[in-house]
This record gives structure tokens, sequence and C-alpha cells, in this order.
């Protein structure tokens, strides 16, 4: 047993929260500092089939069932060509996927990880991470605004994109890209049946909608940060409002799917991040980086929540490994990131030039070129500094 040790989880998302309940499973002693109040509402996400193995490993196969998430049965997508194509879940072996309630799902899982003896402390902001010795120092603010220090054996950073914790710690972040997205939330009072999620490309990028289990649809459009109509990235609400929906005449398919069930704008939409990126270095003494923080994929490859709750999985048993002192936890860590991101990267490079329309769209040339997603950008501005325009990066710090 590891009870003496204790591993603080910075950041209070999927991620983090597995990686905490692995821990606790194990015998360390895990502390979450998030600093929401809370889990935060967001439009939706749909988990694929594949997910349901990684749940039932962490006794959590009820979580999907038991709070009313909608059923999904598979994917629609019109790419490559103007015709939809369809593809089924049934065609696999692994059962449907699900459109969750994000914010519920958060909630569970941490009632989960504190029931499970996860010290979870909402609220809570890290001010300073400074290494001492064998041990981390953290400066910490509550939620009633008092300072508050604690000491620990481990650190991981489950801040997603941000990577606050490694930052701090002078890791630099790479991307590979520019994506940006917006999302928002429809509502009608006739709501469509279909349990499809839509993936839409068009000239300047690509529309996602997935019908949610109270009737809504979460609908974002991803784009590059530059190509960004400004009404999305800097407008008020109405302005915000306008260049969507000017934006989603491009998408046919999409416009029929909210047009066609009177469905209307229930929340302006919402700037995200989504660039493919990662950290130069996903551990170091006494730290690592779990999730989007560690490595954060294109919302197209359908990883989100399923690549966050399978990376906090492997971390928890890395820190608990590394704490028991064996010598290749942490390494043997960096490889299955590493193999996973390589791979991720070859079939994102693979999956966009399978869109061969709209030549000459800025868009889709950045993603023709040859060295997309096998150089971060950095690596490229000799390329690129000819051929792109400056970005806005709206959504990035």
């Amino acid at each position: 047993m590891n009870s003496a040790r204790r591993a603080v989880i910075v950041g209070g998302g999927p991620a983090g929260t597995v990686a905490a309940l692995v821990l606790a499973r194990r015998g360390v002693r895990a502390i979450v500092l998030e600093g929401r109040l809370g889990p935060s509402t967001k439009a939706g996400e749909c988990l694929p089939p594949s997910v349901t193995l990684l749940l039932a490993r962490l006794g959590l196969e009820q979580l999907l069932t038991q709070d009313g998430h909608l059923r999904s049965r598979g994917h629609r997508f019109v790419w490559g060509s103007p015709r939809p194509g369809e593809r089924p879940f049934f065609a696999g072996v692994r059962g449907d996927g699900w459109h969750v309630d994000r914010r519920l799902f958060e909630a569970r899982l941490a009632e989960r990880a504190q029931a499970a003896g996860v010290d979870f402390r909402w609220g809570t902001r890290l001010d300073r991470c400074i290494r001492e010795g064998e041990r981390f120092h953290l400066e910490l603010t509550d939620p009633g605004g008092a300072r508050i220090t604690e000491t620990t054996d481990f650190v991981a950073d489950a801040t997603g994109r941000a990577a606050s914790v490694a930052r701090r710690l002078g890791v630099q972040r790479v991307r590979y890209d520019r994506l940006v997205g917006v999302a928002a939330r429809l509502e009608s009072p006739t709501p469509t049946t279909d349990t499809y999620t839509l993936v839409e490309a068009t000239p300047d990028g690509w529309w996602y909608s997935a019908l949610l289990a109270d009737g809504a649809l979460a609908v974002a459009f991803m784009t590059d940060a530059d190509l960004m109509d400004r009404g999305l990235a800097h407008g008020e609400a109405d302005a915000a409002r306008e260049a969507f929906l000017r934006a989603l005449r491009e998408a046919p398919e999409t416009r029929e799917r909210i047009e066609g069930h009177g469905y209307r704008l229930a929340t302006p939409p919402q700037p995200q991040r989504a660039e493919t990126s990662r950290l130069t270095s996903v551990t170091g003494a006494g730290w690592l980086a779990v999730g989007d923080a560690a490595a954060a994929y294109d919302p197209l490859s359908s990883h989100g929540i399923g690549s966050a709750m399978g990376s906090g999985y492997y971390a928890g048993h890395a820190i608990a490994d590394h704490l028991a002192h064996r010598p290749d936890a942490l390494p043997t860590y960096v490889a299955v990131l590493q193999n996973a991101y390589g791979a991720y990267l070859d079939l994102q490079r693979q999956h966009y030039r399978t869109e061969h329309r709209f030549p000459g769209a800025p868009f889709w040339e950045r993603r023709r070129m040859p060295l997309y997603c096998l150089d971060p950008i950095e690596a490229r501005s000799s390329v690129t500094s000819t051929t792109l325009p400056p970005t806005l990066d709206p959504c990035l710090p």
C-alpha cells in the first residue's frame, strides 16, 4: 500500500477524476483541485462504443444508463462527396455510442471518486507550484478566498489545453494547426428523433451536430482561427447568432436538420479551443500531464472524453507505480501516450485528405500540405509564413 504517499491532481475533468479514482483504489491519497465551483454546462458530447469497455474496467458501467443519457446508433457524414454516408455502430462489436449530458456525467464521475476516498476540492485555485527537494509545495486559494498550502509527493496536470502546471514548470506546448470552434445548444418544440451524429464538410471547415436526451441539438462549427467570422470570434451575443446562421448556409444537411425540425438557438454560440497540440514533455521530476494537457485531439477524431478517461486510467497507474519506486512507470506512460498520439496524427492526416472538394479553400489546402500533422506549426514557420495569413487565435491564450 502507498497510504503514506499523496498525489495532487490539478483539474477535475474526466482525465483528472479518473486518475484520482485509480490512485485512491490503489491506496494513494489523491487530492483533486478544481477551480470551478462544480461541473459546467457544455453543449454535449458523443461517446464512442469503445468507452464502454473502459467504464467496465473502472466499474462504472452504470454511469451511462442510470441518468438517461441517449444511445447513439451511429455516424452520418457529408465528407468527400455531397451525398451523405452512414456508419452504424451495430456494424461493430461494442454496441451503441452515447450522447451524454457532460455536466451530469462529470458530476457522477466526481461522486464516484469521492466515494472511493478522493479529496475533491471544488472552487480551489492553484497559485504557485514549487519543487522543494523530492516534493512539491503548493499554494492554493480556497472557495472563500483563504490562502492554504499543501505538500505532495506528485502533481498531475489535468488542466486541459491550457496545461497550466506544465507551463509553470517551463514546458512548452506545440500546435499542429489553429483549429477553433463555436458550439451552441438549439431547442425545438418538435425535436428530431434521429440519434445519428452528423459531420458535414464546408469550404471553411466542418459542422457537427448531435441529438441530446432532452431533444435539444448540440451544434458546433469548426474552422481555423484566422478564417472564423469576427462576429463569431469577438462579437456580442446578437452578432454571434447572426454570424452562426450565415455560416450555416454552407451546410445544407445540417441546416435541414435544424430548420426542418424548428430548432432555434437557445444559447449564444460559445468559442472553444480545438487545435491539435501537445506538450514537448509529458513527465518530469515528480509530475506528469494527463488528458488534453498532455496531448489534445481534433474533435473530428471522436476521442474527446474517451481519450481523456483512458489517459487518466494510465496516468493513475503510472503515478501509483512511480510512488512504489518502479523506475519504468513514467517511461512506460510516455510510450503509451506517444504511440497513441502518433497513430492519431497519421489517421488525422489521412482523413482530412479524403475531402477533395473546395479547391483553393485555405482550410483544406493547409491540411493537404506535406507537413500537416507531421511537424508542429512552430517547426513549419519558415514554410507557412509566406502562404498563411496571420492568425487571430481568438480562443488561445
